[in-house]
């Protein structure tokens, strides 16, 4: 079984920097910013691991707190889908222990989501409000769950996926891995099926709550994954006001 990547994490044209990270099969991207899309292939032998990382905004160092879980979540791979809330707890303890060096960087945090993916299944994951979503025969599920309060009135039924996305409380978070607190991180994990043509992409909030369920859809439907990739992201660019962050992943 093959995999076909397609990634990029940029500033966006509103936000001074990017505090956006990836990790893409074994390689961590943070702190730093794409021009065009990367296309990567690889061979599905055991597991490979991806992430989107979104460091908080308002806080210090969001940057070096995206980056620093992913290196946490790349050196570990877990055997069982309970085991990646252990390792997004070892990631807080990193955040803990940088900034017992650097007290500047004191309540550093970050949300993220991703999935680790093997031959025949996929450990999908997430904290705070990065997503992943499937597209499966025509069909777009989102397999996390936002840890906001304007999610759960999403999920009650209480108001629809549009209102949602322009809520003025979207972002106010209930949990984040964050560092120099003693909160522990609520994790959302779930373990599904993965089968010959599926997508998954997996985003920054800079990327979901700016597009349309519709228009993901018609990205997604698009026949080529770098059509896929361009589609999502130009939408995004254009109308985003955050860092906009994507993994695009096909399965052969």
């Amino acid at each position: 079984m093959r995999v076909k990547s397609l990634c990029i994490t940029n500033t966006g044209r509103v936000r001074p920097n990017n505090e956006d990270a990836l990790l893409v099969d074994g390689k961590v991207f943070g702190e730093t910013a794409f021009d065009t899309l990367r296309y990567e292939e690889f061979e599905l032998k055991n597991v490979l691991p991806f992430a989107v990382a979104d460091g908080l905004g308002g806080h210090s160092c969001g940057e070096k707190a995206s980056r620093l879980t992913l290196e946490v979540l790349k050196e570990c791979i877990p055997e069982k889908p309970e085991d990646i809330k252990d390792i997004i707890l070892r990631a807080k303890k990193r955040l803990d222990e940088f900034i017992e060096e650097h007290e500047f960087c004191y309540g550093m945090g970050t949300a993220l989501a991703g999935l680790y993916l093997f031959p025949n299944r996929a450990f999908v994951f997430n904290v705070g409000d990065c997503r992943v979503y499937r597209f499966r025969e025509g069909e777009l599920e989102l397999l996390t769950e936002d840890h906001t309060y304007v999610f759960r009135l999403y999920k009650e039924g209480r108001i629809t996926y549009d209102e949602l996305r322009h809520h003025p409380e979207r972002n106010l978070l209930e949990t984040a891995v964050m560092g120099g607190y003693p909160d522990i991180p609520e994790v959302f994990v779930r373990e599904t099926d993965i089968r010959e043509g599926d997508n998954f992409l997996i985003c920054s909030d800079g990327l979901w709550e700016v597009l349309s369920f519709n228009e993901k859809v018609s990205c997604m439907k698009k026949e080529d994954i770098k059509e896929k990739g361009e589609c999502l992201y130009s939408l995004a660019l254009e109308n985003s006001k955050d860092n906009v962050s994507l993994i695009l992943l096909e399965v052969d």
